[in-house]
């Protein structure tokens, strides 16, 4: 298991169906208030990218900057709906997780954000933060797990909470590109780990000693017979040409006499 403090300062992004909702207030005769929960605790995802789960730990909002944090729509600061800074966001944290609420504005953006939420074709929030720590359990062969498995134990900024149409995939494929990285180094550092010092393997381990083939180099020559007398084929070849030669040579000049 990893346990890490992050100062990275990658920004995620995390998208989840939520049960937004929009609440009529005493005296109003059309409900403007939209509430709901960005992130709830102690619950596993879907899988991301396919290959690793989180969830966030209750606990993990405590300290966390969220002076400035705005809700938009689609992450688009210019359909802008309500801000912290400006004390038209309510941003809560109880049992359950991170809650919201927010009057919508009489704007094109936030009339068409009513309409959309009672219709239902909006219904899902993401939000955008920065992870301070957490923790880490790879699947493998020892433990079983299908994927990794993540738990996020301190956020340090909340930059803002969005009603989406569809998850910021994009966004959050571009945000777990460091997590791999992570995964990455942990591994090899571990296979460093298991690797004793010194102990290296040689290069040449393994490799039979200079001169010892079992390629033939040379005549196979028996430790009982000398080198000198061993029989020459070339030697023999010039021998048999020279006789050859010789017996006609003598054959035209006994024909001549």
């Amino acid at each position: 298991m990893e346990v890490k403090r992050i100062n990275s300062g990658e920004v995620e992004v995390r998208c989840a169906l939520s049960d937004i909702r929009i609440e009529q207030r005493d005296g109003e005769s059309g409900g403007r208030t939209v509430t709901g929960y960005a992130a709830k605790f102690e619950t596993w995802s879907s899988p991301i990218h396919g290959w690793f789960i989180e969830k966030i730990r209750n606990g993990a909002f405590e300290g966390c900057d969220m002076t400035d944090t705005i809700m938009c729509f689609n992450h688009n600061i210019d359909a802008i709906l309500a801000r912290v800074a400006s004390q038209t966001l309510t941003l809560e944290i109880d049992e359950v997780g991170l809650r919201f609420s927010f009057d919508a504005p009489n704007t094109s953006v936030g009339n068409d954000m009513i309409e959309l939420l009672s219709r239902g074709d909006v219904n899902k929030c993401s939000f955008r933060f920065s992870v301070e720590q957490d923790e880490w359990l790879y699947a493998d062969e020892d433990n079983g797990l299908k994927h990794d498995q993540r738990t996020i134990i301190k956020i340090s900024k909340l930059y803002d909470v969005a009603l989406v149409v569809y998850p910021a995939y994009k966004d959050t494929e571009a945000s777990v590109r460091h997590l791999e990285q992570r995964k990455a180094e942990y591994l090899e550092s571990l296979r460093a780990d298991e690797q004793p010092d010194g102990n290296a393997p040689d290069a040449t381990e393994g490799e039979p000693p200079a001169g010892d083939s079992d390629q033939e180099s040379g005549p196979d020559i028996s430790d009982d017979t000398p080198f000198e007398e061993q029989p020459d084929k070339d030697d023999a070849t010039a021998r048999s040409l020279s006789r050859d030669r010789l017996v006609q040579s003598l054959a035209l000049k006994i024909r001549k006499e």
